[in-house]
This record gives structure tokens, C-alpha cells and sequence, in this order.
């Protein structure tokens, strides 16, 4: 079987992210409506608009298939190749309702439980973080990598609590028994862009437990692309996940 063209990939990628939100944005009123009010998280009109244009631009131009958060599994050309898609339209969508600019759109590519190549595109900031495992990564075409922290008291962790979070007080004793050796502890609300910061060196650790695939995709393939490790180890949920993303110092 023929091996995909990853630059190409890439490329289609990184220029559907930002197309579609310059698309969506034209009804920047109505993609922030809230569609589904949750006990702790919303979906919002954007999730679906996005959701729909990326999923339709990345079936045109690649046939791969394509796992998203509201679709689930939409089937492609290549559907036996082991290859899809797994995009989060928007990663972040409560603090996107609410104008906290810290969202994004998510695509990572995968192959199985491998992340091969990943884009995750910051439109408050119009940063754009692609990267290709064993290739490299960059920042708006300029190479980024991981940070030298060697200690975890010299780094700062990027963590969350996902929507299924057990809030128990000894869950919360043990997440503070967990973080509490690490420099500054910072929570954004988006585990994507969250990876995209550890990949460049901005952060240096992510971990989350119980968190979507989606949420996670392209921004592990990111870190990979830059130099650091990465953990994946499934948690019992249909595509949940415990992961862990950080340099090959700390994590290695």
C-alpha cells in the first residue's frame, strides 16, 4: 500500500484549520451560541460548524477517514490503511463562548494509536503549530522544540480536569499530591493548545487523565514532531485516555 504523503498532509491540514474558522467567523455571534448547556461543559454552534467544514475539506483532498468529538467516525476512501483523522473543531468551546482566548482547532493524523503528524491552530493569536514525527515542528514556519527542563521543580505543568472528573476530596488530594512538586501549575482549558505550548517549550509537561483522543491528537503529534515523549494509555472509556507529553528529560 502506497504511504501517504505527510508534507502534503500537513499542508492540507494546517490550511483547513485556517480556513474554516475564517469561514466561521463571518458569524462570529452565532457560532459562540450555546446549542447544549452541560453540568460542566457547553457545546456551542461553533463545535458543529467547524466540525462540518473540517470534516468535509479533509475527505475532499485526502479520502482518509475521520474521527471527530459530535461525528464520531465518518468513513473515507482509504479506510483500510490504518490511517484517520482525529480532529477536535474546537478545543476550548467554554472559554470560547465566554471571549477567554485560549481555544483552538485541533487535527492530528494518526496511524492506529501513533500520532504522525498534528496541527493545532490558535486563531485568537493566528499561531499556527504543525509538526511531522521524526521530521520536526514549527511555529508559523519557524522550527520549534521542546525545553531542556531537567526537574520537575524547574517546570511548569500544563493539566485539567476533563468533563468526566471525579471531584471526590480524595481525587483532589491526590491531584494535589501529584502537581505540587512541579514550579507553576497551569490549567488553560484546552488540553491542545496546551500540548502546542509544551511542544515549543513554553510549558514543559502535560498530563491528564481520562481525557478524549480528540482533545489530544494533534497535539501529541506535535510534541513527538518536537523532540519530546508521549504516553498513551487507555483508560477504560470508549477513546479515553491517560496521557502524558513532555521532554525526554523529565519524562524520559
Amino acid at each position: 500500500m502506497e504511504q501517504p504523503d505527510l508534507n502534503r498532509l500537513l499542508f492540507i491540514a494546517a490550511e483547513t484549520a485556517k480556513d474554516v474558522f475564517q469561514q466561521a467567523e463571518k458569524d462570529i455571534k452565532n457560532i459562540r451560541r450555546v446549542k447544549v448547556d452541560l453540568p460542566r461543559d457547553v457545546k456551542i454552534e461553533g463545535d458543529y460548524k467547524l466540525e462540518e467544514l473540517i470534516i468535509k475539506s479533509l475527505l475532499a483532498q485526502s479520502g482518509y477517514p475521520v474521527l471527530s468529538e459530535e461525528a464520531g467516525l465518518v468513513a473515507g476512501r482509504e479506510t483500510d490503511s490504518g490511517y484517520r483523522w482525529i480532529i477536535d473543531p474546537l478545543d476550548g468551546s467554554l472559554n470560547f463562548s465566554r471571549g477567554i482566548p485560549m481555544c483552538c482547532i485541533s487535527i492530528g493524523f494518526w496511524k492506529e494509536l501513533d500520532p504522525v503528524l498534528g496541527v493545532v491552530y490558535d486563531f485568537n493569536r493566528d499561531e499556527s503549530f504543525c509538526g511531522i514525527a521524526g521530521k520536526g515542528a514549527w511555529l508559523n514556519g519557524e522550527p520549534i522544540r521542546v525545553s531542556e527542563a531537567d526537574k520537575k521543580s524547574k517546570a511548569v505543568l500544563c493539566t485539567g480536569f476533563p468533563v468526566g472528573t471525579n471531584f471526590s476530596m480524595e481525587s483532589i488530594m491526590k491531584f494535589i499530591d501529584d502537581i505540587q512538586s512541579y514550579r507553576k501549575v497551569r490549567l488553560f482549558g484546552s488540553a491542545a493548545l496546551s500540548l502546542a505550548y509544551v511542544a515549543c517549550g513554553r510549558a514543559d509537561f502535560y498530563c491528564e487523565n481520562d481525557i478524549k483522543i480528540w482533545d489530544v491528537a494533534g497535539g501529541l503529534a506535535l510534541v513527538k514532531a518536537a523532540g519530546g515523549m508521549i504516553s498513551i494509555i487507555p483508560s477504560g472509556g470508549k477513546n479515553l485516555f491517560n496521557v502524558i507529553a513532555s521532554n525526554q528529560y523529565i519524562l524520559g
